[in-house]
Formats: structure tokens, sequence, C-alpha cells
């Protein structure tokens, strides 16, 4: 299982709570031309190159790219809609510690949220109101190969909704249950209501459908990782397994008013990344380098009409905001 080599870092406890910890605070662009990227349709990203600016929550406006704006903060991963955002950040020290900061929109930190385990995973619902959260963590007191935390936070108070491991799930028409329950890569419809997630348990992923309101999760596929649904909510796109072997995963899209599936002939590669959409037609996503720390995002047109090319060098975690 490809996301379960992340976890070999976080030797940290289960856990969130309200956290007021400190805002890590560098030289970034000057306001004024942020807020003139943010009015215009653009891209949040993390930095990855080399430099001053790695690591930082950076802006990109569509019509100027790759010129770049790097803000004061820096995430593990970001995400943004609706006037709000979440940037996962991780304090490093002797003992690392882990923080959810909630954006406003201007890209300013507000209220915190302690995570007591390593970032994975954020996605922000279209009209701002809820969020979720994804770490690794350690003691849940079974046998698997790594353990993830999913929960669903309230934007506009950073209280937590509930964890997706306390929700009731259900196959063919049964309760589905186990100790090793595993959840990870939330994508939520525009109705803040439904959503979609990862789901592991016996070293089987599925792909389930998640209603918030009545805290119920529908198993809908086998083999299924990191859904990301298009803007027009039609399609979803994921990783999923072809093979046995370990990097045996390519990217797939699911028309959900016919139930029919597609590969994504124009990336032929592994990609271990919750996909972005970047239109209702490419999606975008991280890439790391051989050898180094640096991912770039590249795209890929999902009708395989050409081939997938890079779309932004030195960077990760693209957010498409319009």
């Amino acid at each position: 299982m490809p996301i379960a080599a992340l976890v070999i870092a976080a030797l940290v406890f289960a856990g969130m709570q309200r956290n007021d910890a400190r805002v890590p605070h560098t030289t970034g662009a000057p306001e004024t031309e942020i807020v003139a990227a943010l009015a215009r349709p653009h891209l949040l990203f993390r930095e990855t190159g080399q430099g001053g600016s790695f690591g930082r929550l950076t802006v990109s406006a569509l019509d100027t790219m790759p010129a770049r704006l790097a803000t004061t903060i820096t995430c593990d991963r970001v995400s943004f809609a609706g006037g709000r955002g979440l940037c996962l950040h991780t304090d490093r020290g002797v003992f690392n510690t882990y923080t959810a900061l909630l954006l406003d929109g201007r890209l300013r930190p507000g209220a915190s949220i302690k995570l007591q385990g390593l970032p994975s995973r954020t996605r922000m619902a279209a009209g701002g109101r809820v969020g979720a959260i994804t770490v690794f963590v350690l003691g849940d007191g079974y046998a698997a190969d790594f353990s993830t935390r999913t929960t669903i936070v309230d934007m506009t108070t950073g209280d937590e909704i509930g964890e997706l491991e306390q929700f009731t799930t259900w196959r063919n028409g049964a309760r589905f249950r186990a100790e090793d329950f595993n959840f990870w890569g939330v994508t939520f419809a525009r109705d803040d209501n439904i959503f979609y997630a990862s789901l592991r348990t016996a070293r089987i992923t599925y792909l389930v459908r998640g209603e918030l309101g009545l805290r119920k999760l529908t198993v809908l596929r086998e083999n299924v990782e990191c859904p990301s649904l298009s803007p027009d909510n039609k399609l979803l796109a994921y990783k999923k397994r072809f093979g046995p072997s370990p990097d045996a995963w390519r990217l797939h899209v699911l028309d959900l008013a016919t139930n029919v599936e597609r590969i994504v002939a124009s990336e032929t590669r592994y990609i271990d990344d919750q996909v972005e959409w970047l239109d209702d037609q490419h999606v975008l996503y991280g890439v790391p380098r051989r050898t180094t720390a640096i991912s770039d995002v590249w795209v890929a047109p999902i009708d395989g009409s050409a081939p997938a090319r890079l779309f932004l060098a030195e960077a990760e975690s693209p957010i498409v905001v319009r």
C-alpha cells in the first residue's frame, strides 16, 4: 500500500483539539500583490524548490503563471474554497508538532487546531462551511500497515463535527464494521452534505459515499483511493489498483450518472496524490522528482487527447480557486 510508507516518520498519537500554536512567520510577497492575485482565478500550492520559500503557501494567478507570490506561512497540505482555507503545518524540532491553520479570504491564519499526527490530506467543501483533515496516527491498538484519522471540521469555529470512524458504514445493504477501519482522501459535493472518501480494511481499499447529515457511509467500489469530484460534480477521479505490485495504480474517472469508469490514458505513471481539477476536463497532481525533495505539478486531459505535461515546476498540493 503506497500510502503506508508515509507513516514511518510519524511517531505520534491520535487526536485533535483547538490550539493557540505559534504561526510560523517569514518574509513573503507584498500583501497588495497577493490580494490582487487572489481577486483573479488562481492556483494555491506548496513551494518545493530549494531556497527560502521552500514549503511556503504560494499564489499564482492563472493568467500570469508561472509567476508566483509566496505568503508568510508554510504548509504540508493546503485546501481552499468559499473564502476559507486549511493549511496543515509541521513545526519541526526535537519532537515535531502538527497544526491545522484556518485561513481567511486573504490567506491570513486565524484559529488553529492541534494535530497529534502527521498531515496527510485536506479538502474544503465548495461553500467553505466544512473541511476535512486526515493525519497518520499510531496507538490505535490493532495490527495494520498504517493508521489514519479523518475528521470533519466546522470551518466557522474550528470545532470538530465528527471522525469518519464514528459514522455507520454500509456494504451491500448490511452494516459493515471492523476495528482496522482507516479513512482518508475526502472530497465534498457542492451541497456540503455529500462527500466521497477512501476506506481501507483487511488490506482492501474501498470507495465510499458519505452523507454528513446522517453520519452514514456507503461502500461503492473496491481498489479505489483518493477520490476527487469535478467542478460540475458529474465525474469522480481517483487512483485505482490494476495489478498486484505496489505501484500498480493508475488514474481513472467515474461518470456518476452512468457508473461508467475509464482510465486516464494521458498519464501512464503511478501517481500517489489526490488530484485537483483544473476544469471539467483536466486534472492536476503532484509528481516527486527522484532523489530530491522537489515535486512538480502536472496536468492531464481526462479524455486522453494529449499526453500529460508539466504544469508548474517546484510545486505540490495544487488547489484551483475561481
